[in-house]
This record gives structure tokens, C-alpha cells and sequence, in this order.
């Protein structure tokens, strides 16, 4: 049978035409986002994992979502996957093993989005940013999300660079106790299963981790009126020092 005439030119140029097919508008870094209450798409070719999810409101609705690729400016013609094996095999290189792939704080997006992916599709995907939501309120806990998560990139996930964005508080006057906690300080407070940093344990589960950033969203707060509130003030305030040592130490990586 003789070949198509886009698989009898050059894989060099054919390469050159689907990325002309696959035009990310210099966007590396393509941002996936839970669709909105009541904006699920109403026909798909490929029919996407849907769950529930809340609002990020007072009202705390539960609704039915899907994920949804939210950055501007790019073209993919996702159909052109579906000429063949070998066309199947350069595009998703050119979509997944080429992006950084960032969910903010739409963590319960992940498992749908990875599992819709083929085992090879999946594999290529390097890099992924997430938000870490702060662990008291008024900060909308994610205790749960963050769980499965975490365990399904452990059993699924082939992340090789994290980018975590850490949400944190700063209280609007001076408060009494711990104002900063070193990595030591905060291992201590690990030892003891203290809930702040349940989260941090999850994440140490996903192994193969070779590169960490982490950043943070300090946002300011009412002055401490607890004992959590107090610890998460101060740590807070060790986003980029304290808390990033101890976290590389609990991804065994170089400080």
C-alpha cells in the first residue's frame, strides 16, 4: 500500500509541519483549570473523566466539572492525532513532553487529566505546577484533594520537576510565639504528626522527583487567635527558607 503523501517527505519536515499543526503562541508553561458550575462542554469527541468538585465560594456548592486547558493563544488540531501510529507518536511529544503542565489550585483536575492520558502520553509528561492552599481557615483546606493527588503521582505520574506554589499568611500587626521555623524546627513538628504538615508526608510519597521550586502566595491575615493560626504564621514566614530545606530533605534532595 503505498503511503500518504505526509508520511513519504522527511521526519524532519514532517516535524516542522505539526508544529506549525501544534502552535503553542510561545506558551510553555499550558494552564488546566476545572470548567466552571454549569459550563461543562455539551459534545466532545473524546469524551473527558468528569467529577465534583466545590465552589470556591461561602455558598461551598458541590457540581459536576471537567478539566479544560484555560491558556490563551494556542492552536493545537487535536484531530491530527488520529491519522495514525507514527502521527499519534510526534504529536503527543510535541503537546505533553514539551509543556509544563500547571493546575493551580485545581489539584482534584490532575487524576482526571493523567488518566485520560495513555501509559505513553502520561510518561511524557515531565513537569507540573500546583497550589498548595493553606491548612486552616479562612484558607479553604484541601486536605482531601491533596491526598489523592499525591498518591495517585505515586503509583501514575512520571514527574520529574515540581513547581509548588505554598499559599501562606501574614498577620496585619505582631502576634506572641515562633515568628520563623528552621528545618529543624519544622522536622520536629513532623515527628509529632502535627496536621500542618500532613501534606508535606503526602508529597514525600511521590518518588522520583529530581527538581523542586517552590514559591510563595503570602496574602495578609487577621492577627493569630490560636495555636494553628500562630504555627501557620510562622510558617508562613519559612516559605522560602525553612520549609523549602526541610522539604527537599523529605525528597532526598540536595540542599
Amino acid at each position: 500500500m503505498e503511503l500518504p503523501p505526509l508520511m513519504r517527505i522527511p521526519a524532519e519536515v514532517r516535524l516542522m509541519i505539526l508544529e506549525y499543526l501544534f502552535d503553542d503562541g510561545g506558551h510553555k508553561q499550558l494552564q488546566i483549570r476545572n470548567a466552571g458550575a454549569g459550563k461543562l462542554p455539551r459534545t466532545e469527541n473524546r469524551r473527558r473523566k468528569r467529577f465534583y468538585t466545590l465552589e470556591r465560594t461561602f455558598q461551598r456548592r458541590c457540581y459536576e466539572t471537567t478539566y479544560r486547558l484555560e491558556t490563551e493563544g494556542v492552536n493545537f488540531c487535536a484531530s491530527v492525532m488520529r491519522v495514525n501510529k507514527t502521527i499519534y507518536e510526534e504529536t503527543t511529544y510535541l503537546l505533553y513532553g514539551r509543556h509544563t503542565f500547571d493546575f493551580g489550585d485545581a489539584i482534584e483536575a490532575v487524576e482526571p487529566f493523567l488518566s485520560d492520558l495513555t501509559p505513553q502520553s502520561r510518561g511524557l509528561i515531565r513537569e507540573i505546577s500546583l497550589y498548595k492552599r493553606g491548612p486552616v481557615p479562612p484558607y479553604d483546606n484541601d486536605r482531601g484533594e491533596w491526598q489523592s493527588v499525591c498518591r495517585f503521582l505515586e503509583n501514575n505520574g512520571s514527574v520529574r520537576k515540581l513547581r509548588l506554589v505554598v499559599q501562606g499568611g501574614r498577620p496585619i500587626t505582631t502576634w506572641e510565639g515562633p515568628k520563623e521555623f528552621t528545618a529543624a524546627d519544622l522536622k520536629l513538628l513532623f515527628d509529632l504528626k502535627h496536621e500542618s504538615l500532613n501534606w508535606v508526608g503526602e508529597l514525600a510519597r511521590i518518588r522520583g522527583i529530581e527538581e523542586l521550586e517552590i514559591l510563595p502566595d503570602v496574602q495578609y491575615c487577621p492577627p493569630p487567635s490560636s495555636t494553628n493560626m500562630i504555627i501557620f504564621a510562622a510558617l508562613s514566614a519559612s516559605i522560602e527558607r525553612g520549609l523549602t530545606e526541610f522539604m527537599r530533605t523529605q525528597l532526598c534532595l540536595p540542599l
